[in-house]
């Protein structure tokens, strides 16, 4: 039961940290402000680093380890690419 309970609110509070973040996503791609869209697609890639990360630990709990690996190379990729974008901003800025 407790167990249950664990991973119900595990996957809420996954569902909410994706939802605020395409939220994000949306409103910084679709503004009128050109400049947002980059924001927004780094946003983008923020939301599909989580998804790998969240998928990544459920994926552990499961016992999937190819999965899991997978997954990790992912999320390494996504901050890769983040870290690369945030450096780009602060020096051409």
């Amino acid at each position: 039961m407790k167990k249950e309970a664990s991973a119900k609110t595990w996957n809420t509070l996954r569902n909410i940290t994706l939802v605020i973040i395409l939220f994000i996503f949306i409103r910084y791609l679709f503004d009128e402000d050109p400049f947002n869209d980059r924001i927004g697609w780094s946003v983008l890639i923020l939301f599909w680093t989580f998804k790998g990360l969240f998928d990544a630990v459920e994926d552990k709990r499961s016992g999937n380890k190819k999965s899991m690996v997978a997954n990790i190379v992912f999320v390494i990729a996504g901050l890769g690419i983040l870290l690369w974008q945030g450096i780009q901003f602060f020096l051409y800025k």
